[in-house]
């Protein structure tokens, strides 16, 4: 049923952090009778055939997005636990779970595991278990691409920060307990426990439904057109200055998860680009029942991965 996202720098202790889990959710199901039903499913980089060369490039990269994404969506399920071991620093996939887990009304937390530089540099030379040290560039890349969880955002929390030599699974167990299984703590009164079983719903941004509308072909192009001249009128209005992200929704709070904004890189972008990107998603989803509430959403998303691609 729930989705844990181990998250954090190559070499810093999650694997370690991801198996003590594995144990000690073993245990609280064997020891818990409502959770009896419960099974756990682990997925890590080596497990799903990943492997370090493929963080080189971003074509690469995508596609060992798309194998997490994949094995998610099969595995999660009602008494299911997938725990997902891997390095998930981009905060744009961990929304995209946060979405999959939202539609099917399960419950989420992302494991932040931290550690000093210095062990992660010990730790990387080390072939403990068959361990493959990342190389030495490729680290200090991953190290500065990494986009960490924030838990003002929905989609990195509840968010529990570990120090891998300091911090034990095991003592962190009543936080994991509640974000994991806020049902055994209904009726506590427990604000946090409260409004995270309020919040286990899926919205219009979160969830597919049948589109209401007969016309959904042209919703779809109008709806990414609008998108497409806000992003246009930003850039002519800022010509001088350089604009790096620019704000589509009403919400002006990059922390809302209604916010929807443009991330321009620095190379900038042209009209034909826009409309390139526009028709190829226009295309892709002119079979598929949107409501209008989520193109935008969806077409940004779309629009910002192929413009930092």
């Amino acid at each position: 049923m729930p989705l844990v996202l181990f998250s954090g720098f190559p070499a810093c202790g999650k694997t370690t952090k991801a198996r003590e889990l594995c144990a000690l959710l073993e245990t609280k199901i064997q020891e818990e009778p409502d959770l009896a039903k419960y099974s756990i499913v682990y997925h890590s980089d080596e497990s799903l055939g990943i492997k370090h060369s493929d963080y080189l490039t971003s074509q690469d990269e995508r596609k060992l997005r798309s194998k997490i994404m994949s094995a998610v969506k099969r595995d999660l399920s009602r008494y299911k636990i997938v725990i997902v071991d891997s390095l998930n620093y981009i905060k744009g996939f961990r929304y995209q779970l946060h979405c999959e887990v939202k539609n099917l009304m399960t419950t989420y937390c992302v494991m932040h595991v931290m550690s000093p530089s210095a062990n992660i540099l010990e730790w990387n030379g080390s072939t403990a278990d068959g361990r493959i040290p990342w190389e030495h560039d490729l680290l200090n890349q991953l190290i500065q691409r990494y986009e960490e969880p924030n838990p003002q955002t929905r989609w990195d929390s509840p968010l529990i920060p570990i120090l891998a030599a300091e911090d034990s699974i095991k003592g962190l167990s009543d936080p994991i307990f509640r974000a994991l299984f806020p049902q055994l703590y209904k009726g506590t009164n427990d604000r946090e426990t409260d409004q995270l079983l309020s919040t286990l719903k899926p919205n219009n941004a979160t969830i597919l439904k049948p589109a209401a509308h007969t016309n959904s072909l042209q919703i779809l192009d109008a709806e990414t057109s609008a998108v497409v001249k806000k992003v246009l009128a930003a850039l002519q209005s800022n010509v001088v200055s350089g604009v790096t992200r620019i704000i589509i929704s009403e919400v002006q709070d990059i922390n809302d998860e209604r916010c929807m904004y443009a991330e321009i890189p620095p190379q900038g972008v042209t009209v034909a680009q826009l409309q390139r990107i526009r028709r190829q998603f226009v295309a892709m989803n002119r079979l598929r029942s949107l409501e209008k509430e989520r193109v935008a959403p969806l077409f940004v998303d779309y629009l910002n991965k192929n413009l930092k691609d």
